[in-house]
């Protein structure tokens, strides 16, 4: 909880003054963060801090209200990060230049986006 979605935050708060008021802050989320989506259960502990994070950057985006920064929970798809899960592609090298896309045309759009690397929205 405190790395996925406590820290994040507090990285948020620490920096958000450095970032052009008409920037773009992004975290990395996860779509397993999404309570929507969430049909398979599993993986509960991750699952709920990642929504847990989604949910801290709903509120500061209302604190936020009225700025003109873009606000980015993205969602990566897996991402292979040592570990070893069988089925899943090694797909991270196609992925990183969609998240920059996905970022890159979120940048004039002020307020909260939850997205996936393809740009496309998350369900909450």
């Amino acid at each position: 909880m405190v790395t996925n979605a406590l820290g994040p935050l507090r990285v948020v708060e620490a920096l958000q003054d450095h970032v052009r008021a008409d920037g773009t802050i992004a975290v990395m989320s996860s779509g397993q963060g999404s309570v929507a989506n969430n049909e398979r259960g599993g993986h509960e502990v991750y699952r709920g801090s990642k929504a847990a994070l989604n949910t801290f950057m709903r509120s500061y985006a209302a604190r936020h209200r009225g700025e003109h920064r873009s606000l980015v929970l993205m969602a990566p798809g897996w991402v292979k990060n040592g570990a070893r899960r069988p089925g899943c592609p090694a797909q991270h090298r196609r992925q990183h230049p969609n998240v920059v896309k996905a970022l890159d045309s979120l940048s004039d759009d002020p307020g909260l986006h939850y997205v996936d690397y393809l740009g496309q929205t998350v369900p909450w």
